[in-house]
């Protein structure tokens, strides 16, 4: 009998995420700088075949002294038959611009992040991920800035 692997042996409890990266990796507003990045998932509010979805906090903090601190939803999408998977989110956030910031806009940026990753162990996996922060044209200004992220995810 062939064992498919599905996303309730990958998300089945809580999980933390540590990450290092790049903020402005595109170059949007010309203040880049290194990146650090940290989130919660909670246990999965829905878990099909191949996708579960959960609450999620994170928080952003980099080199340049800006701060990003956003909740909303986060989704794993595993690929059939291997242990490489797809996950993304989607936070409304607050976010505070450092003394030499990226100038968002405004204080309210929402966050939406899409990666690919691969998974280590049931209990470990590693992604690349990219964010893109934007107001949404709440704010007369609207730059966006992306950020990229080599992320690792401990469930307990």
């Amino acid at each position: 009998m062939i064992s498919v692997p599905t996303i309730t042996s990958q998300v089945v409890a809580d999980e933390y995420v540590i990450g290092l990266g790049q903020d402005d990796v595109l170059n949007a507003t010309d203040t880049q700088s290194v990146a650090f990045v940290i989130e919660y998932h909670a246990n999965p509010f829905f878990s099909g075949d191949i996708s579960g979805y959960s609450l999620a906090v994170a928080g952003q903090v980099d080199g340049d002294s800006d701060v990003w601190l956003g909740i909303g939803v986060y989704a794993l999408w595993s690929v059939r038959d291997s242990n490489w998977f797809f996950d993304g989110s989607f936070m409304p956030g607050y976010y505070g611009r450092g003394s030499d910031g990226t100038p968002l806009g405004g204080n309210i940026q929402f966050r939406s992040l899409v990666g690919v990753g691969y998974k280590i162990s049931n209990t470990q996996r590693v992604s690349l991920a990219i964010d893109h922060k934007s107001n949404a044209g709440l704010e007369n200004k609207n730059p966006g800035s992306e950020t990229l992220v080599l992320r690792y995810t401990k469930r307990f």
